[in-house]
């Protein structure tokens, strides 16, 4: 869970669109952790994620002050990209759905295949959409 800040709004109170993606960044790098993926690793072995596309639908503000819960979960993995999904809660209602196409590069920012120990581990928690 993750409050709202004045930071995260515009003058109106309501959550810059751009902030979405502050959010997503973090829950997409927790969520990544979480199930073994350490990003910093295998930066060692020049492995490095980045996204490519963004998709936001937004169905209800969100406010200054809101408390929400942001859900990451894996909805594609193919050889050199996957998709998250990230749901935006607020009092238990879905109020924003963000899609993040992420590729894998290396140091120099080219396009490379994904590791197979990373990609298993991203095929192994697809959830049906």
């Amino acid at each position: 869970m993750t409050r709202v800040y004045y930071q995260d709004t515009d003058a109106g109170g309501v959550v810059y669109f751009a902030n979405y993606l502050r959010f997503v960044e973090k829950s997409w790098f927790e969520y990544l952790m979480s199930i073994g993926i350490s990003l910093p690793e295998w930066e060692k072995s020049d492995t490095y994620v980045m996204v490519k596309t963004v998709f936001l639908d937004m169905s209800e503000k969100v406010m200054y002050g809101d408390l929400i819960r942001v859900d990451t979960s894996v909805k594609e993995v193919k050889n050199t990209n996957f998709v998250l999904i990230h749901t935006i809660t607020k009092e238990d209602r879905a109020v924003t759905k963000i899609e993040t196409r992420m590729v894998c590069v290396d140091g120099s920012g080219k396009l490379k295949r994904m590791p197979k120990p990373f990609m298993e581990n991203l095929a192994n928690r697809v959830v049906a959409t």
